[in-house]
């Protein structure tokens, strides 16, 4: 690739506007982003992790997000309506702020897109239409694009960055393979007042009969959501609003939580979740954020992946040499690799099996040995640090697998695994 100093970003939202922040302060780049300002009534990831928080302080914007946000200590999670098991960020003794924030994603969205515009980025408020050009994977903006934008590049960008999250225009155009998931679920939610309230003002993440559904606390209303099998909604309805709200009145958690509560939105529905390109960048090319992949909203990584990706991609760019993009993409694949074997602990029951028989062996010379760490650990992957510990990981993957097995063969583990699959 040769040297990049003129760089067009596809898409408007966090991660491109975190990456052309980036670029711009470093005074070397011409760039433009191309953005519509059309966007869905309320957008899925709201509830941050501590993970992210370090390059929200790095972009600058943690104070005015305190302003419209809800401050979040912790997670709790619920093995069924009645018990449930809270982890104060704090209490994984780490190197992240012991805290986070759920935001309204419509104003945390335009406090990143308003810093963009006060460093000076450049933004047109318009499709940008990418085409082939017959040379390679190399491509080129369209004529079209070039005149409307008057030839703002003279001529075209060296590198055009492809932020545009799950319209994943670039894979598209290419045809690029993609890694799926295991899981085929959907996402119903939306913002209710009225339902039980939570405080402090944690997430609660809550395992279903059928899926299993999350709780933010917003500044004046929550956020509930629901991740299911399509298949097991046929029965609550034809529309999206019918099926969302006759499951809230059906299910006897969410019945508890929020069956007297107002939905003050539509109803929103995201379908194609746990999804990653196999390929990340091209002759004149790169991905990032969701447009690179995405994986689920259990444990929420989306938004921390979008904007250290766009740390990332901002250093790989200004290295200006040859295997940057490479070792970017490496580190994109491992980075979503790792954060996919977590999701898939949860779906598995393995992470509920382990909250429900420590719950039960607590007072037990075990649970009082290992209880401890097993929390600090576990806290570690709602804050996101697990991902980034190795003893974290490894010592999860132990108590998860191996530990419960014992205590099976022990007769200390009387629960099965399939008993806790979020089916």
């Amino acid at each position: 690739m040769k040297s990049i100093k003129t760089i067009a970003i596809i898409g408007g939202g966090p991660s491109g506007c975190a990456l052309a922040t980036l670029l711009q302060r470093k005074n070397k780049y011409k760039i433009a982003v191309f953005y519509l300002e059309k966007r869905p009534e309320i957008i899925v990831g709201e509830s941050l992790v501590p993970a992210i928080m370090p390059f929200l302080q790095k972009l600058g914007i943690e104070e005015e997000m305190k302003t419209y946000s809800t401050y979040k200590p912790g997670a709790s999670v619920w093995i069924n309506k009645e018990e449930e098991a809270t982890s104060p960020f704090s209490m994984g003794q780490g190197t992240l702020p012991p805290y986070a924030y759920n935001v309204p994603r419509k104003d945390f969205d335009k406090t990143v897109f308003n810093l963009a515009v006060k460093e000076g980025v450049q933004f047109f408020n318009q499709v940008a239409k990418i085409e082939k050009t017959g040379n390679g994977d190399q491509l080129k903006l369209s004529d079209d694009t070039i005149a409307a934008i008057g030839d703002y590049f003279n001529g075209q960008p060296d590198l055009i960055v492809d932020a545009s999250g799950r319209s994943r225009t670039i894979s598209r155009l290419l045809d690029i393979p993609t890694r799926t998931g295991k899981r085929k679920d959907v996402a119903l939610f939306s913002h209710m007042t009225g339902t039980e309230p939570i405080e402090p003002f944690n997430i609660h993440l809550h395992r279903l009969e059928k899926g299993w559904n999350w709780r933010i606390p917003l500044p004046d209303r929550t956020s509930v959501g629901v991740v299911i099998n399509p298949e097991h909604l046929k029965d609550y309805g034809a529309t999206r609003e019918e099926r969302y709200d006759n499951y809230i009145q059906s299910e006897p958690t969410l019945k508890k939580f929020a069956g007297k509560g107002t939905r003050v939105t539509g109803v929103v529905q995201y379908d194609n979740y746990q999804l990653i390109s196999k390929k990340m960048y091209g002759r004149n090319w790169v991905l990032t954020g969701d447009a690179g992949g995405f994986l689920d909203p259990i444990f929420s990584s989306g938004l921390f992946l979008a904007i250290k990706g766009a740390f990332r991609l901002a250093d790989a760019i200004d290295k200006d040499m040859d295997g940057a993009f490479a070792q970017y993409q490496k580190e994109q694949m491992r980075e979503l690799y790792v954060w996919q074997q977590l999701v898939d602990k949860w779906y598995s029951g393995q992470l509920f099996n382990l909250l429900k028989v420590g719950s039960d062996r607590m007072d037990s010379a075990i649970g009082r040995f290992l209880g401890p760490h097993i929390q600090k650990h576990l806290t570690r992957i709602f804050s996101g640090e697990a991902v980034y510990r190795w003893y974290s990981r490894r010592f999860l993957q132990f108590v998860m697998g191996g530990m419960l097995t014992l205590m099976k063969i022990g007769r200390l583990n009387p629960y099965k695994l399939k008993d806790f699959e979020v089916k």
